[in-house]
């Protein structure tokens, strides 16, 4: 942008390849346009395969760029049928086993055949539908002990065993807006540490004192530091040992919430350079 003046079209490149990059991850053209708002998939004729005798748009306008540059779909926007990373449904099972839980008892709670199961969790793509049953599998057992769900204690035992052979991570150790990426890390220490007791531990945390937070606590941090100040995701995602990009999805997820729950969505309430702010429509009627 030049000094004082608006430029209202921005290089199309970037946009084309973050499309690319969302559609490879399972969403179709079309998902991604209902999600959007935009009319329909003939929406990105343009930007990604030209029209005619015209190839694919050098341009885009720059409040479509920044809408779909902020964009990266949740396990709930895909379609039943889109064939999706299993990383974040393996996970969840691991997770599961450390606390007792067999394969068996996942399969039995979705309806489905153990071995049909068994084989479509060691897939590398899993359908949008199956992962999403074993999320709320897991959503409903992660904190639940299987002895008092009528697991037999040799069961419990002989999984758990294998768990900690095998170096399964607990529940405690994902965030649930980072479950699902392949770049997270688990917090190896969230377990054994425990986490910090008192109260006001998230303005502890934010003043700078060594606490350890929950997730409830990470998730309020993380749209502080969001909403009210001009950190960046990667700089934010520094201080909660999250990528920038993770940070980006929480964010977009917390502000989701809010408007299904009927809720105003937060937004950056502090200036931030426009090449380090991800805006999306709601952002900037919000700013208006």
């Amino acid at each position: 942008m030049s000094s004082g003046q608006w430029e209202p079209f921005v290089d199309a490149e970037p946009v084309r390849e973050h499309l690319r990059q969302v559609n490879a991850a399972g969403m179709p053209y079309r998902a991604i346009c209902e999600r959007l708002g935009l009319a329909h998939e003939s929406s990105l004729q343009h930007l990604m395969w030209g029209r005619g005798e015209y190839g694919p748009g050098q341009q885009v306008r720059r409040e479509t760029a920044e809408l779909v540059l902020a964009y990266w779909p949740s396990l709930e926007d895909f379609p039943d049928g889109s064939r999706i990373g299993a990383t974040g449904t393996r996970r969840r099972i691991e997770a599961l086993a450390v606390r007792g839980w067999p394969r068996h008892a996942v399969a039995k709670r979705i309806g489905m055949d153990e071995c049909n199961f068994r084989k479509a969790v060691k897939r590398d793509r899993i359908t949008a539908r199956l992962a999403r049953q074993v999320a709320a599998v897991y959503d409903a057992l992660w904190d639940q002990d299987p002895l008092e769900h009528g697991v037999p204690l040799n069961a419990v035992s002989r999984v758990r065993a294998d768990a900690a052979r095998l170096g399964f991570r607990s529940a405690l150790a994902w965030d649930d807006d980072t479950i699902d990426d392949p770049a997270a890390v688990p917090q190896t220490d969230a377990a054994s540490a425990g986490y910090t007791e008192g109260d006001d531990v998230v303005a502890r945390f934010l003043m700078g004192e060594s606490v350890v937070l929950d997730r409830a606590g990470r998730r309020e941090v993380l749209a502080y530091l969001m909403e009210w100040t001009q950190n960046t995701p990667e700089e934010i995602g520094a201080r909660l040992d999250m990528t920038g990009e993770s940070v980006s999805r929480a964010w977009e997820r917390i502000k989701r919430e809010a408007r299904d729950e009927g809720r105003k969505a937060p937004w950056r309430r502090v200036y931030v350079p426009l090449r380090d702010m991800d805006l999306n429509r709601d952002d900037m009627r919000s700013a208006a």
